[in-house]
């Protein structure tokens, strides 16, 4: 389980990225991002009742809690991340989740520090 200081908590910060972040997307998972002033990511997981019943939800939640968890390398330190879940995601099982996770993940990292490196300039 991702400790507290990793998870996204309040309405109102889930609000602030719908509103105002960047997406990336595949056909199971919608990633979406904004920069944040603290050292370490956090991240918010939305499943809707489309993905299935409770049971179904709350695993795909502890898998992808895990993968961010076991990954955190792999996301950008200075962002915050909400993990959108479509309903394709229960055909899949754990590595393939994770393995959809951390493409996204790695494209949003290399897309920032692009970013970062052309407002330097």
């Amino acid at each position: 389980m991702l400790k507290k200081e990793f998870r996204l908590t309040k309405r109102k910060e889930f609000g602030y990225i719908y509103k105002n972040g960047k997406r990336k997307s595949n056909k199971e998972l919608q990633i979406l991002y904004t920069p944040t002033w603290l050292s370490h990511p956090r991240f918010g997981f939305v499943l809707n009742k489309k993905v299935g019943k409770a049971v179904t939800r709350n695993r795909i939640k502890r898998q992808l809690s895990e993968i961010t968890r076991l990954n955190l390398d792999a996301f950008h330190p200075k962002l915050n991340y909400v993990i959108v879940v479509n309903p394709d995601i229960i055909a899949l099982d754990y590595n393939q989740i994770q393995q959809s996770v951390l493409n996204l993940a790695n494209t949003i990292a290399h897309k920032h520090k692009l970013e970062q490196n052309t407002d330097k300039k």
